[in-house]
């Protein structure tokens, strides 16, 4: 029997043996030490910070910290890329942590300084509109090279039909310069959208089919059905994806010549605007699993028990239908799936290869505008 002692095998001379147990530990030595250093650099200050609304001035900011980030000065203001507040608001030792701004109205970005590392910029995800219940900022997710997409440029949003003079008031101080629709005409048509006061540019950007007639009640069944029964044509994304590619390019160009802040929409702000989403944060190299979780927001804001009824109006409005949907008809419509919008991007690749191949073929984005694109969304 060969046995082996220590890993090393017995017929090895005893000087060489003893060259092997002294380079042993050094190498692991090193190894420690490589990695030590990795971690020193990759993991000071704070990552990943999240703030979430309790109520009207209160907020939950919660993030991962290294071991030196602590204590991190937390300062609010009303924009994204500076601070204008002399004095922190609070100072986090340990977080998660709730912060009190009464005082202050409209969108509030909090810039998180660390004692090491760099600051860090959160806020709500969801504006807190009273006439559009799914509109969403797309910043603060990082990307798979430690970046992070910037806030309050890119939002995504349901159809902006019932904005009211209070959402007005909240979305004055934003600077939106131009609005992407990509509902078809005859959506527009049923419910035109309503921007009280000074309205930014709106582009109609058509990406699904042009139902000149309202569907029918039968229609809904079907497409439940269908729903129900996981078929092929309850993943709309797909065509959305593939079919209208140049649409959603038209879009990136807006972005990539600095239309910004921009806001993109569908009816529902979950589908087309499912896509669309997925597919700039994608571009911007944010994490599959990242795109997904942003996908499925949708569920918490249009079908929470304070919101779901919101939503049935929006659907009667918006397919003309007689009478409100019931609920369970308005669950199942309106329900962001996962396989949904990974078959999305899954037939992405099927078709082309890559998605790299799908931006520069279908989209039309040339490398140079997806670089304009990283370079005026991402911050270090």
């Amino acid at each position: 029997m060969n046995r082996r002692w220590g890993g090393i095998s017995p017929g090895i001379s005893k000087k060489r043996r003893a060259r092997l147990f002294v380079a042993r530990p050094l190498l692991f030595a090193g190894s420690v030490l490589a990695l030590l250093a990795f971690s020193s650099v990759a993991d000071t200050g704070i990552e990943d910070p999240t703030c979430e609304p309790l109520r009207p001035g209160a907020y939950r900011i919660d993030f991962q910290a290294s071991p030196g980030a602590a204590p991190v000065e937390v300062f609010a203001s009303s924009q994204p890329d500076r601070i204008d507040s002399v004095k922190a608001v609070l100072t986090i030792s340990r977080a998660p942590a709730d912060v009190f701004v009464p005082e202050r109205s409209g969108r509030i970005y909090f810039h998180l300084k660390p004692a090491a590392g760099a600051t860090r910029i959160v806020s709500v995800r969801r504006l807190p509109l009273e006439g559009a219940k799914n509109f969403r900022d797309l910043g603060g997710y990082r990307t798979s090279d430690g970046r992070y997409v910037r806030w309050g440029l890119v939002y995504r949003s349901n159809h902006l039909v019932n904005l009211t003079a209070r959402d007005s008031d909240y979305l004055r101080n934003l600077g939106i310069r131009l609005v992407c629709d990509v509902r078809s005409e005859a959506e527009r048509a049923r419910a035109p959208d309503h921007w009280p006061g000074n309205a930014p540019e709106f582009v109609s950007v058509p990406i699904g089919s042009n139902l000149i007639t309202s569907p029918t009640a039968d229609d809904l069944k079907r497409r439940v059905a269908a729903i129900n029964a996981h078929t092929k044509d309850s993943v709309r994304a797909y065509a959305y994806a593939v079919q209208y590619a140049g649409q959603y390019g038209k879009i990136l160009q807006r972005i990539s010549a600095g239309d910004l802040p921009v806001v993109e929409h569908c009816t529902a702000g979950k589908d087309r605007t499912g896509v669309f989403s997925a597919i700039l944060l994608t571009a911007l190299g944010v994490p599959r699993r990242a795109v997904v979780q942003d996908y499925l927001l949708s569920n918490q804001f249009l079908l929470a028990p304070d919101a779901i009824q919101s939503t049935a109006a929006d659907l009667q409005l918006a397919f003309g239908f007689p009478e409100l949907p019931d609920l369970s008809t308005v669950k199942t419509i309106m329900t962001a799936r996962p396989e949904t919008l990974e078959g999305a991007l899954d037939k992405i690749d099927e078709t082309y290869g890559s998605f790299a191949n799908y931006l520069r073929d279908a989209v039309k984005l040339p490398d140079s505008d997806l670089a304009r694109i990283r370079q005026r969304l991402l911050e270090p």
